[in-house]
């Protein structure tokens, strides 16, 4: 196996577990009734993920919007919710992602 298509295996692995991870996250959180709305971003973001890394889809304007969208919506959130200092650096560098690819000329 070449080194390419390794990589290529890992990282769809990897984008996977995360994935999974995540989705498992989201189940304790329903049955903790604690944390929902944040697993559920967290499930989305990784969803995303996935399906951006198994269809080689990642470079799109759209799935750059829908996942920086994602990124801006769970940081303002968690600002929103908790008030930490980084989940408003997230919600502001998601915007500014969202309006670099809604602005860019292509």
């Amino acid at each position: 196996m070449d080194r390419n298509r390794l990589v290529t295996l890992a990282t769809k692995a990897f984008a996977a577990a995360l994935f999974v991870l995540s989705a498992l996250g989201l189940v304790v959180a329903v049955r903790t009734g604690d944390g929902i709305v944040s697993a559920g971003f967290a499930v989305y973001l990784t969803a995303l993920l996935l399906g951006g890394v198994l269809r080689d889809t990642m470079d799109t304007r759209n799935w750059q919007v829908a996942f920086f969208g994602g990124v801006a919506l769970w940081g303002g959130y968690e600002y929103a919710t908790a008030g930490d200092l980084f989940s408003l650096l997230l919600a502001v560098l998601g915007v500014v992602m969202v309006a670099a690819n809604l602005l860019e000329l292509r």
